[in-house]
């Protein structure tokens, strides 16, 4: 796996992310530390009778029987969202490792912020394209904790694949201080590019847009082995332009103009003509996948979505998930409403999703006498939000209602969110999320 490798093999904890790649059935010295750090990390110390035993069941169970184990865990972590965007110190419920950029975000988890007196934010991205942002700024907003909602469709095959590369490159980016998520002002493009035997790549988008003249360009690799890094000059005559690379690779490239202002920022796949077809495909799905998700969720971190999985394919990134007993316990709901100190949490009738035409949502408590209150707006709903009191109306295209409960003697619920939006004609309300007609799954 590269330089994925090492890091992700430290992340092979109860609550993290384990590699069922081809190393783990061919290399034993990997198998040992594979199994001394499960267990160690699983069980605070590997027993002497665990080592054999252990070490005999996954040695076994991945030659023999690899695809049956591969596709249970794609099962375990097929409705897993991604963190994004992370300020302060966020867990979710029941776990004791804090959430980092990257990390898998169950549906109907309850994420808790620490309830320090400073901003907390996070951002959920899930795999039926919604995106939510929760938000908190006093020690008694944070206190409550944010539910996140359940899938409202089913995410396809590629859905999962997709997030799930994006999910390594994301976490491999967080544990690597050189290579942090690198913020640019400039208008940003990725761009996957067949490099010819001149060694030389076309690119079209936003670089057709450029006025015809000389330009250079600041080329980085992203291979830390040979950090690449020069200033060639080229002419743009035409809708496309013409670049000079070294090899193939990742690179981050610069366009500046004559007057040396810089206008793009380019991030570029360099691939041979044998890996065209497959690459192309993939990468072309992934962006029509995302680029729907954000016309009906907008707020999608495309272009840095775009660039972990042009580095997952690069890296040949596998997909990785959680332990099963783990994911398991993550994605079942830790309802509150079993806790007799917390107030249960608000209920939409009907649930959030797709509605077929202008609707009146109702919010339900099951604790008596609880007060609900509520925003429309997208803000965080607080003590002083207005309560309600009769149905809420879904009219035009979307609504996002967020809501807590509080009552006499016990704490608030978490706050729940719901996004209801009205279904338009063309839209297909059984067709899973990320299936996109006419295109085959990867």
């Amino acid at each position: 796996m590269n330089s994925l490798d090492d890091s992700l093999l430290k992340k092979v904890t109860c609550n993290r992310f384990i590699d069922f790649s081809t190393p783990l059935r061919q290399n034993m010295r990997y198998m040992r530390r594979f199994i001394k750090m499960f267990s160690s990390q699983c069980f605070g110390i590997t027993p002497l009778f665990l080592r054999n035993p252990l070490h005999s069941f996954f040695l076994l169970a991945f030659t023999f029987f690899p695809a049956s184990l591969s596709a249970q865990m794609s099962k375990a972590i097929s409705s897993a969202g991604i963190a994004w965007r992370v300020q302060g110190s966020w867990k979710i419920a029941g776990q004791a490792a804090p959430i980092f950029s990257g990390d898998a975000i169950p549906p109907g988890s309850l994420l808790q912020p620490d309830e320090k007196p400073a901003p907390h934010s996070i951002t959920v991205l899930l795999p039926d394209g919604r995106r939510f942002l929760y938000e908190c700024f006093t020690t008694e907003d944070c206190a409550r904790g944010f539910r996140v909602p359940a899938l409202y469709r089913t995410p396809g095959p590629f859905t999962i694949d997709m997030l799930a590369r994006i999910r390594t490159v994301l976490i491999h980016k967080n544990q690597s201080p050189a290579t942090p998520l690198r913020e640019s002002s400039l208008p940003r493009e990725q761009a996957l590019a067949v490099l010819n035997a001149d060694r030389k790549i076309q690119v079209a988008g936003l670089a057709a847009h450029l006025s015809n003249g000389r330009y250079t360009y600041v080329v980085r690799s992203l291979n830390p082995a040979h950090p690449f890094l020069s200033h060639p000059a080229f002419e743009k005559t035409g809708p496309a332009i013409t670049l000079a690379l070294p090899s193939p690779g990742l690179y981050s490239l610069t366009i500046i103009d004559d007057l040396n202002t810089p206008r793009i920022d380019l991030f570029v796949a360099a691939i041979p003509p044998a890996q065209a077809q497959n690459f192309e495909k993939s990468f072309h799905h992934a962006q029509a996948l995302m680029k729907d998700w954000n016309s009906n969720y907008f707020g999608w971190p495309i272009d840095d979505f775009e660039r972990a999985y042009l580095e997952s394919l690069m890296l040949n990134a596998r997909q990785l998930g959680s332990g099963p007993e783990i994911a398991d316990k993550s994605a079942q709901p830790q309802s509150p409403f079993h806790r007799t100190n917390i107030t249960a949490e608000p209920r939409f009738h009907p649930a959030a999703g797709l509605l077929l035409k202008e609707t009146a949502v109702a919010l339900h408590c099951d604790t008596p006498g609880a007060t609900m209150h509520f925003t429309v707006d997208g803000s965080q709903p607080r003590a002083g939000s207005p309560v309600y009191h009769a149905p809420i109306m879904v009219k035009g295209s979307e609504l996002t209602i967020k809501s807590f409960a509080s009552s006499p003697g016990k704490k608030d619920s978490p706050v729940v969110t719901g996004i209801f939006r009205i279904q338009e004609e063309s839209e297909d309300r059984s067709q899973p999320s990320g299936n996109i007609p006419q295109r085959d799954s990867y």
